[in-house]
């Protein structure tokens, strides 16, 4: 007689559920049986998918509103940190990046003993793609470009927490994502529409 071996249960944090990243995320781990998900952004609840996943509606740049809402949130063991939020210039957008991350993480660390890992989502960015041309290969050891990079700031802030913690983390750096996600302008179907008229009218 085989005996069917039961997979441990886990449970994943989504931060910007509602995002490109989020969505797709939420979407894959629900076809997963191990996994249990809960799904973090401003807007709260989606009703698509096949229910497995619970929302909560947090405003992450308020510390006591992310406590209050995470912190009974004990059962999480892997946070995949996708939130985003947008200013006009570059420089501005380390400061509310920064703490979105720096308070879900001490919300979620507090509460979940059985906290795992962290899972950071960046992009080319952080080899200073937006400047242009850079170093190619580019490697982990590189040495970052000129300040400020809410991205860097992120990760500092992980290498920093972590020693000593029962969890690990990771940064994922895709060159190109692409996805659906409600009310999202940073879509490549758009960028190359965009390109495509301004080519026409000039």
């Amino acid at each position: 007689m085989r005996v069917q071996e039961t997979l441990p249960r886990k449970t994943a944090l989504v931060v910007g559920a509602n995002g490109v990243i989020g969505r797709n995320l939420i979407d894959y781990l629900e076809q997963l049986p191990d996994w249990d998900i809960i799904g973090v952004s401003r807007r709260g609840g989606d009703t698509r998918g096949n229910g497995r996943t619970r929302y909560e509606a947090v405003d992450l740049l308020n510390e006591s509103e992310t406590r209050e809402k995470l912190g009974c949130l004990t059962e999480v063991t892997h946070i995949f940190y996708a939130a985003y939020q947008d200013r006009l210039t570059w420089a501005e957008l380390v400061a509310p990046n920064l703490s979105m991350l720096v308070n879900v993480v001490d919300a979620i660390e507090q509460a979940a003993s059985s906290l795992r890992h962290v899972s950071l989502m960046q992009g080319y960015k952080v080899y200073g793609a937006h400047l242009g041309p850079f170093k190619t290969p580019a490697r982990e050891t590189d040495a970052y470009h000129m300040p400020p990079e809410f991205n860097v700031d992120q990760q500092q802030f992980l290498e920093q927490r972590q020693p000593g913690s029962s969890w690990t983390w990771s940064a994922l750096r895709p060159s190109v994502v692409c996805g659906f996600a409600l009310g999202n302008p940073m879509n490549l179907a758009m960028v190359i529409s965009s390109d495509r008229f301004l080519f026409l009218t000039n």
